[in-house]
């Protein structure tokens, strides 16, 4: 079930939403910011916590916002966690964290650094051999994320995905 869900731009929350507590009272977008901080879906998924608060926050209150996501949000933040993450989600966002933390040592690894004694901190062949096997760290990220998709699916209200409306029969 989704407890959130973002439609032409609006997080609309589920009949079921509405009846929890940490739900209640959040307006479009705080329940907004709740989404794109917690599903494993979102677009801002791929950034770190602290990355993405800044995004979220940024595309949903402006970029001179001194907006701060409140005790309330919070709570929000934790309920929808607790609701939404199975073992397999909680795995995939920790490979994702893993993968920007890859990401940054790739960026700034400098194989001119030397230590103290003027030997290198950093060594060409180990960076290469690192380099080689990051094509099995974005087949298992892909898998995990195929995992989670099945999971949803054999979990979901809907068969394949498919969102009934009053139209339907």
């Amino acid at each position: 079930m989704d407890l959130l869900e973002i439609v032409d731009n609006l997080a609309v929350p589920s009949a079921y939403t509405l009846t929890i507590i940490e739900f209640k009272d959040l307006d479009s977008k705080e329940l907004a910011y709740v989404y794109f901080m917690c599903n494993h879906n979102s677009p801002y998924a791929v950034y770190d916590e602290q990355q993405r608060n800044i995004e979220v926050k940024d595309s949903l209150f402006g970029l001179k916002s001194k907006w701060t996501a409140s005790k309330k949000v919070l709570a929000a933040c934790n309920k929808y966690r607790e609701l939404r993450e199975t073992s397999a989600v909680k795995l995939l966002k920790a490979a994702r964290e893993s993968v920007v933390k890859l990401e940054k040592y790739f960026a700034t690894v400098d194989l001119t650094m030397m230590d103290d004694n003027g030997r290198p901190i950093f060594h060409a062949k180990d960076l290469v051999a690192n380099l080689s096997k990051m094509g099995d760290v974005i087949a298992g990220l892909s898998k995990l994320e195929e995992i989670v998709k099945k999971e949803e699916q054999i979990t979901s209200n809907n068969r394949g995905g498919v969102v009934v409306n009053k139209y339907s029969s």
